[in-house]
């Protein structure tokens, strides 16, 4: 009789737990359907406007506390624009409106959402190099080592885009891939040198412009895009090719950029000299290359003025200027040209180099990239369309949208 009982009471106790773990499984299977549409569904773009979305599957999704660093190193507050809005989920902004009354948003689908995890308000790294040549150096990169660099950051889905492109938010990239920037300060020999032959001239191919050239010809994909910070009286230390060599880099799509006239240390000087050392600079290439204009300055040093102002606009002897960008030294990426956090005023960049880098260069930036892929710029392959985790929505910046006719 005892163990009669002992057999069916087995037996129930059985049929109920295969009951229980069946419809556990059901619902669990029920939950990460609903879960899969919501992460699609929560993915929103904006078209000419902001927009947001949820990667939740994302673990090292930014949090929006603004930039990080490998070594959790205090951030400088300059980067806060003030006049930022925010997109907040359900608001009444007119901005938000079509002219029928109608939201303009889009959805990512989940295959989209699961295979590229676009993140348009993630950091972007702007690149700074200063000499190619021998041996390795602090300020000195080899050639052989540029190539490396630029193999790397193909190979981990880095794509070129110009400093420009990048400020105004015309952000033409593959969907999946992420925005570099390559700057080259001090307009040295190494950067672009003509080699005198019978017939003319040839470009060194181990000058900066001519591995350049070669892996873009060979990675049409990798794009095409540097800023050379130039000075005077010699750019480039040819002064019989400093027409020649700018119009080889304009025409090339490459831009030139402003490192005042005579690399002054413009925290030493004062209003008026500062504006004539950019003005000068400006004026030189704009008289070298007609119709040309100067749209960008990094300072010598890394030094500001007093007067933060006038870098961005001012005038000497009738000629005036306006600089979109002005770039630091720096050792961070830089945020999003989308984000509150975005001071085109103060632009940090990277040190592309192995030596006295202190935790900040090239190659750590990329393994912590590798590490925390929710923290870098990641895009949807839209120009025309801002897409990020929806937990951002108040980094957006409402009137930092990308430009028309972007493409």
């Amino acid at each position: 009789m005892k163990k009669m009982f002992k057999k069916e009471y087995l037996k129930k106790i059985t049929w109920w737990a295969s009951s229980v773990i069946i419809i556990f499984l059901f619902f669990a299977f029920l939950l990460s359907v609903f879960t899969l549409q919501g992460c699609a569904g929560d993915v929103v773009s904006r078209r000419q406007g902001q927009a947001v979305g949820n990667i939740s599957d994302d673990k090292d999704s930014q949090d929006g506390d603004g930039r990080t660093s490998p070594g959790e190193i205090p951030q400088s507050d300059k980067g806060n624009n003030e006049e930022g809005g925010q997109l907040e989920e359900g608001n009444d902004n007119p901005d938000n409106l079509n002219d029928a009354g109608e939201e303009q948003y889009e959805f990512l689908s989940e295959e989209e959402l699961l295979k590229f995890k676009p993140n348009e308000l993630g950091e972007v790294m702007v690149l700074m190099y200063h000499q190619i040549g021998n041996p390795e150096s602090e300020w000195v990169r080899t050639p052989e080592n540029f190539k490396k660099d630029l193999q790397n950051l193909y190979q981990k889905g880095y794509r070129l885009v110009s400093l420009l492109d990048y400020v105004r938010g015309n952000i033409n990239v593959e969907a999946g891939k992420s925005p570099v920037i390559l700057t080259f300060d001090d307009s040295t020999l190494n950067h672009l040198n003509f080699i005198e032959t019978d017939d003319g001239y040839e470009i060194d191919p181990d000058c900066a412009v001519a591995i350049l050239e070669d892996f873009c010809n060979s990675h049409p994909d990798f794009g095409r895009g540097a800023t050379f910070y130039i000075y005077y009286p010699i750019p480039f230390r040819q002064p019989q090719y400093i027409k020649d060599k700018l119009e080889f880099l304009v025409c090339r799509g490459y831009e030139i950029g402003n490192h005042t006239y005579s690399h002054a240390d413009l925290s030493l000087h004062s209003d008026e000299d500062i504006v004539k050392e950019i003005a000068l600079n400006a004026m030189e290439v704009g008289k070298t290359i007609e119709g040309y204009e100067v749209r960008s300055l990094a300072l010598p040093y890394g030094n500001y003025p007093v007067n933060i102002d006038i870098l961005a606009k001012g005038e000497y002897m009738g000629y005036s200027y306006t600089n979109e960008a002005v770039l630091l030294i720096g050792s961070t990426p830089s945020p999003s040209p989308f984000s509150t956090d975005f001071n085109p005023l103060a632009i940090p960049r990277i040190r592309a180099s192995e030596i006295k880098v202190e935790g900040q260069g090239l190659y750590d930036w990329l393994d912590y990239f590798d590490a925390c892929p929710g923290k870098r710029y990641i895009s949807d392959g839209n120009s025309s369309i801002i897409t990020a985790p929806r937990e951002l929505m108040d980094k957006i910046n409402n009137k930092a949208t990308p430009k028309e006719g972007s493409v």
